[in-house]
């Protein structure tokens, strides 16, 4: 591994700020590109970025601190190293972000769904950045493998999943894959559902699910990050992400779910109201 870039005195460059840097700069010009094929004012858009990274970092950084509390405690120094305790909640931080850039966009009046179109292409670049960076770091790596691709990582004896590796190649596809349906998702016909035009949404549905259903089988190979009493709660996450994608699309595809919570039911008529009449 390679977990120091340089060190002059008392500066030292880790490798995995680096990527961090790298990754914040990948997914913010993607972003902006996008942004600017729409027409959106790029100032205030690129703000919506800025302040959805700001907290989808943050909630993210905070779950991996609950969830490892016997690792960090109360000690606030552990809180903001991120070099000798790093570690962020990847899903968190991606639900807490998009949640919050979706209410930026409509506050903004803007089509939200295509602002999220936007958010997922380019964060998926930088997904898989950073990932490259976890496994320059030693860090998030998967259950041992006498797979020859296995990889001995620092204070470990057997060969392990680079399961980073695995995420890194997982997103960048997942990134040319979404590049590229992008300007053909529109004539889908099942899509469409008989419109001229279809719906934005398409592309942070089909992220939810894709990533899903990436998140399901990657958790074979790795230690459980999430487990209480007894349940493998990433299994759970990666179940209830990929309905709620699935959902999405429906959604937006302009079909109905045929259960309908809003409908009046039929009033009932008496005998007595019958023979009135």
């Amino acid at each position: 591994m390679f977990p120091v870039l340089f060190s002059i005195g008392p500066v030292t460059l880790r490798t995995m700020s680096l990527f961090v840097i790298l990754s914040f700069f990948v997914s913010s010009f993607i972003f902006w590109r996008k942004g600017r094929e729409e027409h959106y004012k790029i100032i205030e858009l690129f703000d919506s970025f800025i302040l959805s990274t700001v907290v989808g970092l943050s909630l993210a950084r905070l779950a991996h601190i609950l969830l490892n509390f016997d690792q960090f405690g109360l000690d606030i120094l552990k809180w903001f190293d991120f070099i000798n305790f790093s570690g962020i909640n990847l899903i968190v931080g991606i639900v807490a972000a998009s949640i919050y850039i979706y209410q930026f966009s409509l506050k903004k009046k803007w089509d939200a769904f295509e602002v999220l179109d936007f958010w997922v292409t380019s964060i998926s670049l930088g997904i898989s950045v950073n990932f490259v960076g976890l496994f320059f770091e030693g860090v998030g790596y998967g259950n041992a493998t006498q797979l020859p691709w296995g990889v001995v990582f620092p204070q470990l004896i057997d060969p392990h999943h680079p399961a980073q590796l695995y995420s890194a190649i997982f997103y960048l596809l997942l990134y040319f894959y979404l590049s590229r349906i992008e300007y053909s998702y529109r004539t889908i016909s099942w899509y469409r559902h008989g419109k001229k035009t279809a719906q934005t949404g398409f592309l942070v549905s089909t992220f939810l699910i894709i990533t899903a259903i990436y998140n399901f089988l990657i958790i074979f190979l790795r230690p459980t990050n999430l487990a209480f009493f007894g349940i493998n709660f990433d299994l759970v996450i990666s179940v209830a992400l990929f309905i709620f994608g699935l959902s999405i699309l429906f959604y937006r595809s302009g079909r109905s779910f045929p259960i309908s919570f809003n409908k009046k039911p039929k009033p009932v008529r008496t005998k007595i109201e019958n023979l009135s009449e």
